[in-house]
Formats: C-alpha cells, sequence, structure tokens
C-alpha cells in the first residue's frame, strides 16, 4: 500500500488554494457594493435553516460551550448584525462632494487567511466569510484542530449559495488537509495581503509573515462595582455573562474588583445569584484541575460549566451554581489566577476606593497582556471619564454584561465577534472588526482655487471666514 506524504498533500493543497483565491479575487474585486450586497443578503437568509444543525455538530466535535446559549446569541447576533451590514459601504465610491466629485475609494486587500479557534465556530466562520465577501476579498480558512468536520461542514454550505448567487468559484477557501508545514505555506505566502488571526495564535506567535496581521483573541475582562453602581443589576450582569456559553465569549469578565464599601452587599448578591466562593482547600483543589500556566488552563476544562468544574475537582456546590469565585487579598507575580481561564471561574478583589480600584484594573490588564476590554458599573461621570482616559483597552463597557456588550449588541458598539487585540501587544487594531476593516481606503484630491488678497498673498483669514459663514447661513435656512 502506497503512503501519503500528509505534509507534502497539505503544502500543495494550501498552493492550489492560494493561487485559486488570488484569481478570483482579480473577479470579484471588480464587483460594486451593490452586487456584494446581493450576495450577502441572500447568504444570511439562506444560511438560517441550516443553523441549528451547524450548533449540533460544533458541540459534538468540539464539546465546548452550551447549545442553548450559542443558539440564542447566533439569532441575536445575526439580527442586530443584518441591520447594521446594510448600511455599510465598504468598496468602490464610499465618499463623494456635492459636485459628485470622488473623493474615497474603498480597495480589498485581497486574499486574506483565517485562522479559526475551536470556539464558537459555527458564528466565527460564518462573520468570517461574510465580511469577506462584504468587503470584496477572497477567503481562506484555517480551521482549528478541534472543529475541522465543523469548519468544513459550514463552509461547504456558505460556499455553495454565494457562488449560486454570483460569487466568482474559488473565492472562499478551507484547508482540509492541515498540517503545520501546509498552514504555514499560506501564511508565508507572498500572494496574501492581510492575516486575520482568530485562533490558532500560536502559529502568529512563532513567526513573522511581514503581512498585517488583525488579532481577534480573546482576553480576561477586569469588571469594577463602584459604589454609586445599581449594584444588584450589576451583579446578576457579572454572573450571566461569567456563566453565558461556559465562559467562551471573547471578552468575559475574569476578574472582579469591588469598593470596600459595598463588598458585603456584593458578596452576599454574588451567592444569590449563583457565585460558589471557594474555601482555600476548594482553590487548591481547582488550581489542581486547571493547573493554570503560560496563560493557559487544561483544555479539559475549557468551555466546561461550574457544575461539571466543581464535580471534577470534588468540590460540593449547590445544584444552582453558575460561577466559581476566588477571593483574593492581593495580586503577585506567580499569581495562577492572572491566567486566561475560558470557563466560569472568577478572581475577587476589593480595593477601598475607585483609585486603587483603577491602579488594580491596570495591572490585571498588563499582567499577561490579556487586556482587550474593560467593564465597569458606575453611575459616578467623574470615575468613568477617569477610566475611559487611563486604561489601556480597545473598548470600556459600561454598566452592561461584558460578553454581549462588547460583541456590540444592546451597545454602542459596531456589531462584531472579531475583537481588535492591539492593545495586548498583538496586531494592528484595538476596535471590532467590521467588513471596512479588510479595505484600505484611497483618498482623491482636486485643486482648490487659493483665495488671495490685494497685496496678491494667500488671505487664510478669508478662508476661514467664509467656512463660518457658510455654517452660519445653513444653520439659518435649517431652522
Amino acid at each position: 500500500m502506497q503512503q501519503v506524504d500528509e505534509d507534502l498533500l497539505s503544502i500543495q493543497e494550501a498552493r492550489i488554494l492560494v493561487e485559486t483565491a488570488r484569481d478570483a479575487q482579480q473577479l470579484v474585486k471588480e464587483y460594486e457594493q451593490k452586487n456584494l450586497d446581493v450576495i450577502v443578503n441572500k447568504l444570511l437568509e439562506e444560511i438560517k435553516p441550516a443553523i441549528s444543525q451547524f450548533l449540533t455538530t460544533e458541540i459534538e466535535e468540539t464539546n465546548l460551550g452550551c447549545y442553548k446559549d450559542k443558539e440564542a446569541l447566533i439569532f441575536q447576533f445575526l439580527k442586530a448584525w443584518v441591520e447594521e451590514l446594510d448600511q455599510q459601504l465598504c468598496v468602490g465610491t464610499i465618499v463623494e462632494d456635492s459636485a459628485g466629485n470622488v473623493l474615497q475609494v474603498g480597495v480589498p486587500f485581497g486574499v486574506i487567511p483565517v485562522l479559526l479557534p475551536a470556539e464558537n465556530t459555527t458564528l466565527n466562520v460564518l462573520y468570517s466569510l461574510t465580511i469577506g465577501i462584504k468587503s470584496g476579498n477572497a477567503m481562506v480558512l484555517i480551521p482549528h484542530p478541534k472543529a475541522q468536520r465543523t469548519t468544513y461542514q459550514i463552509f461547504q454550505k456558505i460556499r455553495e449559495i454565494c457562488e449560486a448567487n454570483g460569487l466568482p468559484k474559488g473565492c472562499l477557501g478551507c484547508v482540509s488537509a492541515r498540517t503545520d508545514k501546509g498552514v504555514n505555506e499560506i501564511l508565508a505566502s507572498q500572494d496574501i495581503s492581510m492575516i486575520l488571526a482568530i485562533g490558532n495564535q500560536n502559529y502568529i506567535n512563532a513567526a513573522n509573515y511581514q503581512r498585517p496581521i488583525i488579532y481577534g483573541g480573546s482576553g480576561a475582562t477586569p469588571v469594577f462595582i463602584e459604589r454609586s453602581a445599581d449594584v444588584r443589576k450589576a451583579v446578576q450582569a457579572i454572573i450571566d455573562s461569567r456563566s453565558y456559553d461556559c465562559g467562551l465569549l471573547p471578552a468575559t469578565e475574569q476578574y472582579l474588583i469591588a469598593e470596600g464599601v459595598i463588598a458585603s452587599e456584593v458578596k452576599a448578591l454574588l451567592q444569590n445569584y449563583g457565585a460558589h466562593f471557594l474555601s482555600k482547600e476548594e482553590e487548591e483543589d481547582l488550581l489542581a484541575l486547571l493547573k493554570p500556566k503560560d496563560n493557559q488552563i487544561n483544555p479539559s476544562c475549557i468551555g466546561k460549566n461550574a457544575q461539571w468544574l466543581a464535580n471534577a475537582a470534588k468540590i460540593k456546590v449547590a445544584p444552582t451554581t453558575k460561577v466559581l469565585v476566588s477571593e483574593q487579598n492581593y495580586m503577585h507575580d506567580e499569581d495562577p489566577f492572572a491566567n486566561e481561564m475560558k470557563c466560569p471561574v472568577l478572581a475577587f478583589y476589593l480595593e477601598p476606593d475607585w483609585m486603587h480600584a483603577c491602579e488594580k484594573s491596570i495591572r490585571l490588564l498588563k499582567e499577561k497582556n490579556n487586556g482587550h476590554t474593560l467593564a465597569i458599573h458606575s453611575h459616578n461621570k467623574t470615575v468613568l471619564t477617569e477610566f475611559a482616559l487611563k486604561k489601556p483597552v480597545g473598548r470600556m463597557i459600561v454598566n452592561a454584561p461584558a460578553s454581549i456588550a462588547s460583541l456590540g449588541l444592546e451597545s454602542t458598539l459596531p456589531v462584531s465577534v472579531i475583537l481588535g487585540g492591539f492593545t495586548t501587544g498583538r496586531g494592528i487594531s484595538a476596535k471590532n472588526i467590521t467588513a471596512k476593516d479588510l479595505t484600505y481606503v484611497r483618498e482623491i484630491s482636486y485643486p482648490v482655487e487659493p483665495i488671495t488678497s490685494n497685496d496678491g498673498l494667500c488671505d487664510t483669514r478669508s478662508i476661514i471666514d467664509a467656512e463660518v459663514l457658510e455654517k452660519i447661513l445653513k444653520k439659518i435656512i435649517e431652522e
């Protein structure tokens, strides 16, 4: 029987995928926004009946998270996202002046490989491919080893719908013969224009591919409850958020900081809403299970609920327990709870006032370069302003569950499942990544007639006066 060299097979597939995507992108880059929108709208309409089956396959293959939460999230996300997508202009003329002169043109980057995570595969695949199509790019998916079957099934359905509605063949690709050498072949190709890294970040950490990288990984979010907050509402939001989909969403709260004056109220409410405070012995048992090290935990604990974690660590908890809480007196260099934990475990810190809480938040954000998001519950504008100005994060969530609000759901942020990680020291963007971020803007300049004074010199004061006068007249007309 002839043996097949898996590395050679993977490298060959990688080259074919990239070359095919490159050629297809030469066609799709000529599409107008309205043509791309037709494909996107058909995709998001026709994919809905298959989502439940994809989620079932995802849970079976990855054993991560909660089906009920995933289903609720994806349909809530789609509803908000479709409304926002319709308003976005990504390619072609995006700005023109009153005379019809083109001022800005959106241009696709080209071929973009996508490193996918194992978590929330269905939503991440759908989102990545859709923003790629919306922005006129060709996308090549690189599945996570734990989610290859799910990824390929979703990809096949999306490709079928899109090609039936006018997308050039080869514009969407997915690795099926996956090896490290094959993945590196794609990422090192001269035919790619950008890398979208949502998962599999070890490839990005291990090498420099000389291409811009959008890093959309997860992070460990600190949340501060300040004395002016609606404490009951804040605690419920934190418990619901930390336990949602077993702690898998990218900005879910991991560290809770409370002011000393409300500490007893916060602790009592945490217990009422489903938190179990660990004793020192229970904490040791849990850490023995989690094995936190190098910003990772035992893979078997990722995406498991609090009941599963407690049973595995032989800790007795109430049937209503949603989150396991470790109360910490202080942080130290080897603090195991500083590692990112993709499961419903919460570290609880007390601080005497908001200024000390501010310092603690910064340290938590910087400890393992986890911080792309911060959450705060407060109605004190001075405190909110100080946190907004000083915290090294890409987004700050105010008085809302961070896991949901960070995605742009029920919040003022753009709707996205890719949260830029520039503030963690990775990637080129700190914002919520949308289709526009997969394009660059070409700006067009036109000559402007200078206004000259009697001595022949340009009178800048006249230019300013004219602009002011125009604004005043416009306001009068509007009134």
